[in-house]
């Protein structure tokens, strides 16, 4: 159930990430605010499916320093953060499907340096 206090925090949330960052990274954000709001975090499926994720980011030598969020929702998966180049930002989609459980992932990754308009 969505309260009243889940909305405001969604809509802060949004109101602040705008305000103080880049489009690719406030969207990142109110992503996972969104993801959120349907669900507490501690659902013990999605926490599992979290953590499994970040596991399998920290097995792989070639996504180590990566500053990457993850959020669930009955399998649906949000990252967020900024990824090196758009190799890691391949490798870091591919890692998160590979996981069992993983049904989408949504990208609101930003690529460091990237500048607004470029495209990979």
């Amino acid at each position: 159930m969505i309260t009243r206090q889940r909305i405001v925090t969604v809509l802060t949330t949004t109101a602040i990430a705008y305000s103080i960052c880049s489009p690719t990274q406030a969207a990142g954000l109110v992503g996972a605010a969104r993801l959120q709001a349907r669900e507490p975090a501690t659902d013990d499926v999605d926490h599992s499916l979290q953590n499994a994720i970040q596991v399998a980011f920290r097995a792989d030598r070639a996504l180590d320093g990566i500053d990457v969020a993850v959020s669930s929702h009955a399998g649906d998966v949000t990252l967020s953060g900024t990824v090196r180049d758009a190799a890691q930002l391949a490798r870091v989609l591919q890692t998160a499907l590979s996981v069992a459980g993983v049904r989408r992932v949504d990208n609101a990754l930003a690529v460091a340096n990237e500048r607004p308009g470029d495209s990979a």
